[in-house]
C-alpha cells in the first residue's frame, strides 16, 4: 500500500502526459489546469477517476479502516470552523517558514544578498498552474473555488496523505507509533507531496512541502481527515480568489512585472 501510494504523486506528471496525448482536449495551453471550463471539468474528472482507481488498488493491499484514515465525522460544524481557521493559520505559518528558509539559504551562501535570479528560482511558479485570464470567466472561477480547491486538491490530496500516514505508522515498530513515529510519517509524506509539485519550480516544492507538514500535523492532531480537507480547500480557494482579485483590479500584471526575470 505504501509503495503504491508513494508512487502516485511522483508518477503523476508522466501519467498526465499520457492522458494528454490520448485526449488533447483535456490539456491546457502551457498550464497544468486547462484554461477553458469544459477542459477544466474533464481534467478534474480524469484526475479524480485515476486517483480513485489508484487508491482502491492501494487500499486492497493495506485494508485501512475509517479510524486508520482519520475519516470519521465528528461535530460537522466544529470541523468546518476548524478547517477555515487552520487555512488562515497555515498560510501565516507557511509564509514564515518560507522566509526562514530564504534566510538559511542566504546564511549558507556566506551572507550574500538574495539576487533577482535567486528570487525567480525560489518563488512558486503559479503561472504554470493556471491561466490567470481564465479566472475572468465567472463559471471557471466558481469551479476553481469549489471543485478544484475542495475536491481535486482538498479531498484527493488529503485522502492520499491519510493513506500514506496510515501505511507508514502501521509499518513502524510498536515503540515508534507514538509522537515520534507520527512526526516521521508527516515529514516523509510532506517531502513526497512537495516533490509532486516540481512543475511549479523549487519554490513550489518548498511551499507545498511546508504546507504538507502543516496539514499532516492538523490531521493527526485533530484525528480528522475532514479538518485537513477543509483547511486545504479553503487555502487553495483563497489563493485562487486572490489571483482573481489582483487580475480584476489590474494589479496582477504589476505584481508579475515586479518579480525579477
Amino acid at each position: 500500500m505504501l509503495i503504491i501510494l508513494a508512487a502516485y504523486p511522483l508518477m503523476l506528471e508522466g501519467i498526465r502526459k499520457v492522458i494528454d496525448r490520448a485526449m488533447p482536449m483535456s490539456s491546457g495551453e502551457g498550464t497544468m489546469l486547462p484554461a477553458d471550463t469544459l477542459g477544466l471539468v474533464l481534467a478534474c474528472g480524469e484526475n479524480l477517476g485515476m486517483f480513485g482507481l489508484w487508491f482502491a488498488v492501494a487500499w486492497l493491499f493495506g485494508r485501512p479502516g475509517w479510524d486508520d484514515l482519520q475519516a470519521r465525522v465528528r461535530r460537522p460544524w466544529l470541523t468546518l470552523i476548524l478547517g477555515a481557521a487552520w487555512s488562515v493559520g497555515l498560510r501565516i505559518i507557511v509564509l514564515l517558514l518560507v522566509v526562514v528558509a530564504m534566510l538559511v539559504v542566504v546564511a549558507f551562501n556566506g551572507g550574500a544578498s538574495i539576487t533577482p535570479d535567486s528570487i525567480q528560482s525560489m518563488r512558486p511558479q503559479v503561472e504554470k498552474l493556471i491561466d490567470f485570464e481564465a479566472l475572468r470567466n465567472p463559471v471557471y472561477l466558481l469551479l476553481t473555488l469549489t471543485l478544484v480547491s475542495f475536491v481535486l486538491a482538498g479531498l484527493r490530496e488529503e485522502l492520499w496523505r491519510a493513506g500514506m500516514l496510515a501505511a507508514i505508522l502501521r509499518l513502524l515498530p510498536e515503540g515508534w507509533r507514538g509522537r515520534r513515529g507520527q512526526v516521521l510519517a508527516v515529514v516523509v509524506t510532506s517531502i513526497i507531496f512537495g516533490l509532486a509539485h516540481l512543475p511549479q519550480g523549487w519554490g513550489g516544492v518548498v511551499l507545498t512541502g511546508f504546507l504538507g507538514l502543516g496539514l499532516g500535523a492538523v490531521m493527526l492532531f485533530h484525528r480528522s481527515l475532514w479538518v485537513a480537507v477543509l483547511a486545504h480547500g479553503f487555502f487553495d480557494a483563497t489563493t485562487f480568489f486572490f489571483l482573481w482579485f489582483l487580475d480584476r483590479f489590474h494589479l496582477l500584471d504589476e505584481v508579475l512585472k515586479a518579480i525579477p526575470k
